[in-house]
């Protein structure tokens, strides 16, 4: 039975997880996108590409968020690399005037992203704690027996 609810336990933390780091990049590319389109006022042709844009490099930076958490050396060259594609993107999307603008303010669009996956990482870590017995007591604490049912029957009222 033990074995059951801990196997239980660690599939549920599991699948949160892996819904935390989805929900966290869909997240992360709307919240990045409401802030670029309010800045450089896009069209909803423009939005809708650039929301597809931001969702698509938003997962690839959770992934090599996950993959490289212990080699911030390689993390921060990898994030780099996905900015630039989403350069090359951008360029192609934007006309010259948004496009320059979008430039001129990467910097600030980079670290707005950066500074809000860190608040998600927070916000997520405090949810994971909370699945997860945090010392011995915790994980020995157990539900009080369910005590059974009385039923009085009671005479018949005429």
């Amino acid at each position: 039975m033990k074995r059951l609810v801990y196997t239980l336990a660690l599939v549920l933390l599991v699948s949160l997880t892996t819904f935390a780091q989805t929900g966290t990049a869909e997240q992360r590319a709307k919240n990045l996108s409401d802030k670029m389109i309010r800045e450089l006022q896009l069209n909803n042709f423009q939005s809708r590409k650039l929301r597809e844009i931001n969702l698509k490099n938003a997962q690839k930076m959770v992934d090599f968020e996950n993959k490289f958490a212990n080699n911030p050396a390689e993390l921060e060259k990898c994030i780099n690399g996905v900015c630039k594609e989403r350069d090359v993107e951008l360029e192609r999307l934007l006309s010259t005037a948004q496009y320059s603008q979008y430039y001129g303010a990467r910097k600030s669009f980079n670290s707005f992203d950066r500074q809000y996956a860190q608040l998600l990482q927070k916000e997520n870590g405090r949810v994971a704690k909370t699945l997860v017995a945090q010392d011995k007591t915790d994980a020995k604490r157990s539900f009080p027996e369910p005590q059974a049912a009385i039923i009085k029957e009671s005479s018949p009222k005429n």
